[in-house]
């Protein structure tokens, strides 16, 4: 197994140099080379380690950017994307609440190949307006099985992250699957992925689900699946943001901001303004405090709204070049 990182470590030969943006990018590119040959790989427990301390590495230098990502990169295959947003999610709400890095790292590589088992049905139903065959429904429901199966198979021996993998669909109170599974029998780290896994599809669109605005989402995927409980909801709340990092936002004074950082207050995060009220840029991107009267937040946008338009670094600074 590679070496772990450590809380100091501030490259690998794989990501000196790259911008956090490019970082997390380049992890979607690579888990998608793996995953696509996953069968014929001979040290994929190890090639999956690698690609899940890249977004470790990431996450850490500047966590608000590695979430910003998931809003402003949706291009490209579905099931990749969305595994690595995933894994982005669960390494930070993680790192919140003291998780060792190497734990951490288990359920990252969890969240990377959880849907290993079913990465072509999830192709298949981005462009899908119908409901499910009896045949995918079958697949959908047996994936979590297949893939800790297919997992162990290709060597895989952490049992956090096969259990993480078999469980990540069951729910608090047992109505998920595929052992109906409720209460303390589910781990903690696979409840965190399944609510990560909910909150990021609810931000994608596809042919049969509209994108959720980013408020929404993050009720949606709290009531969702068997409830969450309140401490656990309240934690995830907290640390992604009702308005996470990258989301689009109108204010009261008509203009379109970007959230630079979700902050304390639920409802006052931290902004800078792009465009005025007329939609021309706002020289100097400056920053908002939408705790003022002024400033606050009166509707959230789609965020391609700002397709092409979004001055990145002058949001975030360095660390989201290339986003």
């Amino acid at each position: 197994m590679p070496p772990a990182l450590a809380s100091g470590d501030s490259a690998t030969p794989t990501t000196r140099g790259l911008s956090v943006a490019s970082q997390i990018l380049q992890a979607r590119f690579r888990l998608l080379q793996v995953l696509e040959q996953a069968e014929t790989i001979n040290d994929l427990p190890q090639r999956i380690t690698e690609i899940a301390q890249q977004i470790q590495l990431a996450c850490m230098q500047d966590s608000d950017v590695a979430l910003a990502v998931i809003l402003h990169a949706q291009e490209g295959g579905y099931g990749v994307r969305h595994a690595a947003d995933t894994a982005t999610v669960v390494e930070i709400v993680a790192r919140r609440v003291g998780m060792p890095l190497l734990e951490r790292q288990s359920v990252v590589c969890a969240a990377l190949t959880m849907n290993i088992a079913m990465l072509a049905l999830q192709e298949t139903l981005t462009q899908q307006a119908g409901p499910l065959t009896p045949a995918q429904r079958i697949t959908m429901q047996e994936h979590p099985q297949l893939g800790r199966d297919m997992l162990r198979g290709l060597g895989v021996a952490d049992l956090t992250w096969l259990d993480c993998v078999l469980q990540h669909h069951e729910a608090p109170d047992g109505s998920g699957y595929p052992a109906r599974l409720s209460g303390e029998q589910i781990r903690f780290e696979a409840r965190l992925i399944g609510l990560a896994d909910r909150y990021c599809a609810m931000l994608t669109q596809s042919a049969w689900r509209k994108a959720s605005a980013v408020d929404n989402a993050m009720f949606e995927s709290l009531a969702q699946n068997g409830g969450v409980d309140a401490k656990f909801g309240a934690l995830f709340r907290e640390t992604i943001g009702v308005y996470p990092p990258g989301a689009v936002v109108q204010l009261r004074n008509g203009e379109v901001a970007v959230v630079r950082h979700a902050g304390d207050d639920d409802h006052a995060p931290s902004v800078v303004s792009l465009l005025d009220a007329k939609g021309n840029p706002v020289p100097d991107s400056p920053p908002r405090d939408t705790a003022q009267a002024g400033y606050q937040i009166a509707h959230v946008l789609d965020p391609r709204l700002l397709a092409g338009r979004l001055r990145s670094t002058h949001v975030w600074g360095a660390t989201a070049a290339g986003l």
